[in-house]
């Protein structure tokens, strides 16, 4: 394909734009929401959403300062609000989780807290298309990877990154071909160890560094999260990198190691293999404490196979957007996604690092190709698990003979700089 000819479910990212701060009153009242408290916030044009044409938003939603242990839900807009959570955090946490929501009446989505009080901070990072409107616009189409773990400072000469340090990372494909039209990664990035409290912000390297923050981390604790990162080519006068591979940033506020695990690309078009966004109202498909999708909680290497309900998905689903929970593990442990393919080994990947009797989330891509569903492992101990999910990625024009086998692909070289 060379460019797309229709926008239906097409991804556009923008720069991170702040949206709503309720420490400063930005998009909501200068006010912690408090229990059972709800914000209706404006998003279609505002941060470089456009007012009318999208389906839903890609958001990194920050929770900061709370007063007890809770869950806020971001949700449509007009809708009843949806038994799903998006961030869930314990009294005076500090992170973000990257949410996917479906826009709701007027250009809203609804930011609902459970208990105490929190300030909440939400930024932009990107919309799809509701419909083929958004001819005039350079969109994007989702291409998953198998997950691998590409950056890890843990395994690098120059040691943990200081507080201040910005890294430069480069992914460099088979297909040289590909460079030029890959316009962003989906990454899960994870803080590990951090000196002090801080965050990592992602961005394409190009320009100076954005405000927003992609990463919110305290002393000590791993956190990930997913993230949407903006490429830019590398240059000759670069010297590190090839040109034209496409490379990206990664800053550290603090005396923190990164992982960086790659999930898949955004391209204009130029994959065989791209596929589009279909948004869901956020729905529970996976709640062990209950026995739905999964049989009670799972033990140590555990690892159940999850097969989501028939009416989500049609012959052309590959994956699944959706919001995994850990819940009360006995053990500081580790939470793996990747496909239910016996072509397809446990990755050396993580998607959640929850540290006992913690309750948190991640935002997860998780591949059901070809056999329409996804493995969860558990790494220690034990652990409910919960899944939300809020939309599909659909091929948009499989071949006439139903779908075309996934080549397993990678990427080749990873180069870092510093």
């Amino acid at each position: 394909m060379a460019e797309l000819a229709d926008t239906t479910g097409a991804y556009y990212p923008v720069s991170p734009a702040r949206l709503m701060d309720t420490r400063s009153g930005l998009g909501a009242p200068k006010a912690k929401i408090g229990p059972g408290g709800k914000v209706d916030l404006q998003v279609t044009g505002r941060g470089g959403v456009p007012t009318s044409g999208v389906g839903a938003v890609v958001l990194n939603v920050t929770v900061t300062g709370p007063t007890a242990d809770s869950f806020v839900t971001a949700y449509p807009a007009g809708e009843a609000r949806p038994d799903a959570s998006s961030v869930n955090f314990a009294k005076g946490w500090l992170g973000s989780n990257n949410v996917t929501v479906k826009i709701g009446s007027g250009g809203k989505v609804s930011v609902y807290n459970r208990a105490g009080y929190t300030d909440v901070v939400v930024d932009v990072v990107g919309f799809y298309a509701l419909d083929n409107t958004m001819v005039n616009r350079n969109g994007g189409q989702y291409e998953w990877y198998p997950p691998s773990r590409v950056f890890d400072t843990r395994t690098e000469p120059e040691g943990k990154p200081t507080a201040g340090t910005t890294l430069e990372y480069a992914l460099e494909f088979e297909d040289a071909g590909q460079h030029a039209h890959i316009k962003s990664f989906v990454l899960n990035l994870t803080a590990v160890a951090p000196a002090g409290p801080g965050f990592l912000t992602a961005w394409s390297g190009a320009g100076s560094r954005p405000v927003s923050s992609t990463v919110n981390y305290g002393a000590g604790v791993n956190v990930p999260n997913l993230a949407f990162v903006q490429t830019t080519p590398c240059l000759a006068t670069d010297g590190w990198c090839t040109p034209g591979v496409p490379k990206f940033k990664i800053y550290t506020s603090a005396a923190a190691h990164v992982l960086v695990d790659f999930v898949g690309v955004v391209d204009d078009g130029y994959s065989d293999y791209g596929l589009r966004f279909k948004p869901l109202s956020p729905t529970r498909i996976v709640d062990s404490r209950t026995n739905l999708g999964i049989t009670g909680a799972l033990g140590a290497g555990s690892a159940p196979s999850v097969t989501p309900p028939s009416d989500m998905l049609t012959e052309t689903t590959e994956v699944l957007v959706m919001n995994l929970t850990a819940v009360k593990p006995t053990n500081n442990t580790v939470l793996t996604v990747w496909q239910d393919d016996p072509e397809y080994p446990k990755p050396s990947t993580s998607n959640l690092n929850p540290y006992a009797n913690q309750v948190v989330s991640n935002a997860v891509p998780a591949v059901i190709y070809p056999y329409d569903a996804f493995k969860v492992h558990n790494h220690s101990g034990t652990t409910h698990v919960v899944a939300d999910v809020v939309g599909t990625f659909y091929d948009m024009y499989p071949p006439a003979t139903g779908l075309a086998a996934k080549p397993t692909k990678a990427p080749v070289t990873g180069t870092s700089h510093r």
